[in-house]
């Protein structure tokens, strides 16, 4: 099969599965439909029942007199949310809203389009709905640059640990009897296990030969190393916020879940209050109040388009979209992402018949790593997340092509490379890039996309230290197991590359720019500290607050959706804290 064949494959297993979708065999574990009319009145209304959105509205709904809405732009997760070896399927299907970045004219040039594909959640749990399950808490550091932005300490790792805690409920008997035992929860909602094949040992040891730690947990907040790593996986299915957080309060009367539903814009009083939102559903304009606060939870591009649309952002650009500024803020600057760089080995020969591997687990073998290029800094430089796939091009060609969005050439080179071999595929990350991109308005019509720009690469910094972490990484091909199975690193033939010598600086930043491709990262829009103040909420007006990606002062070390879930934790506290009729109540004891 070639590349367009694998993207065939994708599109008919879609179609097939919107037809299964339509039949609603998920609808048992999700709250019912709320029958919502205009000028209706609650509490609060959350706008996004995403990562962080469903984890808030599950906290303020534990008092029974609270009354919660919150709205939903998609549905009901369907079942192959909760496979995790479907995860190829759900980018670009209808759960997606199918984002895609504007052409820098410099970075992704190599990919089939020129531009990224921005893969977003549009569905119940949002994005921790389709990512891809790593559980990665990030580095102490990150959380201390948070209290620095802020001015909080609140917002430090010591003071976030208990809150990492809360949500989680790990279920690996070796980490939680160990010394790092202390860092783990094991009553919350979320399921949490540790993926632990044995083919990634071989690997591990190759890092611990040629310099590299090997752990059992990074999730401590001051651990570097290789490891095989915790999962939103859990009794077989993804652990997202909807799964985790939803599903068990389904029947929670006082929480009023309205679904398919999107919010053009934040209605404001004279005085700058949020009271409430204009929503649209099925092409009735219904006006909704909250009593208490609205709390937007959109996610990293919606939650700034939000924001602008309802008058907050930057003046210059409100005022070329004919927009009414209520505040002057710099809402959707400062866009991070990890920029993922696909790195390819070839190792050792196979019979060519592809392993079956079990549909409920992590879908392929896996480690992960968090390294620095001096490793007494105590903090890492760059993340990697490893795959092994052996002998099986199809399960390549579907990663190279549906997942990363590569060219067709590339995929084809990848493929060929796969027949009767095992390939290390490394998704390179560096963990804390210094590039900013930007989410602007396209126009002021509420169901236009936003206008997205990247920003990759745009910081020099950021490709230099790219090809660097990469020189240090590709030092494991000099251990004893890369040698003795006579493994290679694969120097693709790429086009803007030619006549460069290979693994030299200036061929690894050329690699870069055409190797690369997003990790959905998307963070830091909204962010603390020049949007929202330290409690999340929105400087310039009153009853209005941001929880979700967009909120952080700077991304972590790592996938994100940990560092989402915690803080959405801790502001759902913030604003039981802010409202009398949370003055006694479960949240306390």
């Amino acid at each position: 099969m070639d590349v367009a064949g694998s993207i065939a494959l994708v599109k008919v297993v879609q179609a097939v599965l919107l037809v299964v979708a339509a039949l609603g065999l998920t609808a048992y574990k999700w709250p019912d439909n709320a029958v919502v009319t205009d000028d209706a009145v609650y509490d609060y209304i959350v706008v996004g029942a995403g990562s962080a959105g469903s984890i808030v509205a599950n906290r303020l709904t534990e008092n029974p007199n609270v009354h919660v809405l919150l709205v939903e732009a998609g549905g009901d997760p369907p079942i192959e949310t909760a496979i995790p070896a479907m995860f190829a399927f759900l980018p670009k299907s209808t759960i997606d809203w199918n984002f895609v970045s504007e052409n820098d004219g410099y970075s992704a040039q190599y990919h089939r389009n020129g531009y990224l594909n921005l893969p977003s959640g549009k569905v119940l749990g949002g994005s921790s709905s389709i990512h891809h399950y790593y559980y990665i808490r990030g580095h102490a550091n990150d959380y201390e640059s948070w209290a620095n932005a802020t001015g909080e300490d609140s917002w430090s790792w010591n003071n976030l640990l208990p809150y990492f805690k809360k949500s989680e409920n790990l279920v690996d008997e070796e980490i939680l009897n160990s010394s790092t035992g202390q860092y783990h929860g094991t009553n919350g909602y979320t399921v949490i296990t540790r993926e632990l094949r044995e083919m990634p040992l071989k690997y591990l040891e190759a890092f611990r030969e040629v310099g590299s730690k090997v752990v059992d947990d990074i999730n401590t907040g001051n651990t570097l190393g290789y490891t095989r790593p915790m999962v939103f996986i859990g009794n077989g299915i993804r652990q997202s916020s909807a799964e985790s957080f939803l599903s068990p309060i389904k029947n929670r009367s006082n929480l009023h879940l309205l679904k398919e539903t999107t919010i053009d814009k934040i209605l404001f009083d004279d005085k700058k209050n949020a009271v409430g939102v204009q929503a649209s559903r099925n092409g009735e304009i219904l006006n909704i109040y909250a009593r208490e606060e609205v709390i937007v939870s959109a996610g990293a591009f919606n939650s700034p388009k939000l924001l602008m649309l309802s008058g907050i952002g930057p003046e210059a650009h409100l005022k070329s979209m004919g927009i009414k500024l209520v505040a002057d803020l710099p809402v959707g600057e400062n866009m991070q992402d990890h920029l993922a760089v696909i790195l390819v080995h070839k190792m050792e020969k196979t019979s060519g018949i592809p392993k079956l591997e079990n549909p409920f687990k992590f879908p392929i073998p896996t480690f992960v790593g968090l390294d620095a290029l001096n490793t007494d800094q105590g903090y890492p430089d760059y993340l990697t997340l490893n795959l092994i796939v052996r002998s099986n091009p199809l399960n390549l060609l579907l990663l190279c092509a549906t997942v990363f969005g590569l060219h067709n050439d590339v995929c084809e080179q990848l493929a060929k490379a796969g027949q009767r071999r095992e390939i290390l595929v490394t998704i390179f990350n560096v963990a804390r890039p210094l590039s900013r991109g930007k989410v602007m308005l396209r126009s002021n019509y509420p169901q236009d996309p936003p206008i997205i720009y990247t920003g990759f690469l745009s910081n020099s910094t950021d490709l230099e230290n790219n090809a660097a972490f990469i020189e240090k990484f590709i030092k494991v091909t000099e251990s004893s197991y890369f040698r003795n199975v006579s493994a290679e690193t694969l120097y693709f033939d790429l086009p803007n590359c030619r006549g460069l010598q290979q693994n030299t600086r200036e061929y690894w930043k050329c690699y870069v720019l055409n190797m690369m491709d997003m990790t959905f990262h998307y963070s830091s829009t909204c962010r603390m500290g020049s949007v929202l103040d330290a409690e999340l909420k929105v400087l310039g007006v009153n009853k209005l607050r941001v929880v979700d990606a967009s909120a952080m002062p700077n991304m972590v070390s790592g996938n994100i959706n940990a560092a989402v879930m915690v803080l959405a934790e801790k502001a759902a506290d913030l604003i039981k804290k802010d409202s009398d009729q949370y003055s006694v109540g479960p949240w306390m004891t």
